[in-house]
């Protein structure tokens, strides 16, 4: 069998040319810190946490992987530093709200600045200035574990859902951040502030279904961490 019969036959069986998935390689200890975390919140009412993350937003920056023939490469003009956009989101059970977008750098002193103007006004959107009814899920970055960011927290009554180390994929935010760039992907931009308005348009376009149904991954989230005995899972 020929290479270009062979390339056939993959496509119309629904394979695609692209960069293979990549995964951080699991210790033996992070498999059993995922299982013992998973086995712990079974039960937990993920109705009641809000997600909250962050990522980064590049400008037109090249994705993916193209066919090229010797006659016609496919050309794409890059930078050598293309302007980014640093974004922090939330949501929970109750939909998608506002997001914050910024250039700088995150400390743990902006880090308290997203919480007390973007988590705040979002929590007591969705379930009251009362803030014994919901938890907080954020990874273990440093600046959400700082003295500064704990202490505010503390302070304001915010109870952290403990969080296994190497665990973006259990996390649903996660998810977001892939269909939002998706959505920009298809799109071009020429400036900072473009970038930005797209950005929170597509935010602001998210349907609640999508975040209901993320919501209700969790327990199969769980459940398939446990079946592979804490490995990494594909959601």
């Amino acid at each position: 069998m020929s290479g270009r019969t062979l390339r056939r036959r993959l496509n119309e069986a629904g394979a695609r040319y692209n960069r293979p998935m990549s995964k951080p390689l699991l210790t033996e200890r992070h498999r059993k810190n995922r299982l013992r975390w998973t086995r712990h919140h079974k039960a937990t009412d993920w109705n009641q946490v809000i997600f909250l993350d962050e990522t980064t937003v590049r400008l037109n920056t090249v994705k993916g992987l193209v066919w090229n023939f010797p006659e016609k490469k496919k050309v794409v003009r890059t930078v050598k530093h293309p302007i980014k956009v640093n974004v922090w989101g939330c949501f929970s059970s109750k939909g998608f709200d506002r997001i914050i977008c910024f250039r700088q750098n995150l400390n743990a002193k902006f880090m308290c600045r997203t919480y007390k103007y973007g988590l705040l006004p979002i929590a007591r959107k969705h379930f009251g200035h009362d803030p014994t009814p919901w938890k907080l899920q954020e990874d273990n970055n440093l600046k959400h574990r700082s003295k500064l960011a704990t202490s505010w927290k503390e302070e304001k009554i915010i109870k952290n859902i403990d969080w296994p180390s190497m665990s973006p994929d259990i996390a649903p935010i996660e998810n977001v951040w892939r269909i939002l760039k998706m959505k920009l992907r298809k799109k071009k931009f020429t400036t900072y502030q473009s970038l930005v308005s797209a950005i929170k348009q597509e935010w602001k376009a998210l349907p609640k279904d999508l975040s209901l149904n993320l919501i209700h991954s969790m327990k199969n989230r769980i459940f398939e961490v446990i079946e592979s005995h804490g490995d990494f899972i594909l959601h």
